[in-house]
């Protein structure tokens, strides 16, 4: 009988997952709402729109701002705001929603303990900001890019370009 149980909760939890993929397909793109300074972007790929720093880009139920951008050595340090705009808690994860790859597609290693301050992390409430700094290792191949996804199972994702 116990066997049973187990089994009747695996496959629920199977059913659960698939049901979840199949729902969650939602897209991790967005659209430019404002500008925070800068200079605009001249040239961007044809298929996947690239922000620039400073860009207010808009993810669903809240907005997401690259407020600064640097590479000291081969460390590249940028700083994000994330505003919840919606109505339901926001789950952020530099780990789970950002990566960075060089010039020739070459993953960057996120430096969670070299960064300094405070990490972008967290839970953000209904109407609450975030704001915090993610860092990554072997930038030394320019442009560099940063993804953001806000849903991990949607398709997509925001791109900012980094070219100092």
């Amino acid at each position: 009988m116990k066997t049973t149980n187990k089994y009747f909760v695996l496959l629920a939890i199977v059913v659960l997952v698939f049901a979840a993929l199949a729902c969650g397909s939602s897209s991790n793109t967005g659209s430019k709402v404002a500008e925070t300074g800068g200079e605009s972007s001249t040239q961007a790929p044809p298929k996947v729109e690239v922000y620039k720093i400073g860009d207010v880009i808009q993810v669903g139920n809240h907005t997401i701002v690259l407020n600064s951008a640097e590479v000291k050595g081969n460390i590249l340090h940028a700083n994000f705001t994330v505003e919840n705009k919606g109505s339901e808690d926001l789950g952020v994860s530099s780990v789970l929603n950002f990566s960075a790859k060089d010039a020739e597609g070459t993953k960057l290693e996120q430096n969670i303990f070299d960064c300094g301050s405070s990490g972008l992390d967290g839970k953000v409430l209904p109407g609450d900001k975030l704001r915090g700094d993610i860092c990554w290792s072997g930038a030394t191949k320019m442009p560099i890019k940063i993804y953001y996804e806000a849903n991990l199972f949607g398709s997509g994702a925001i791109v900012w370009e980094i070219s100092q």
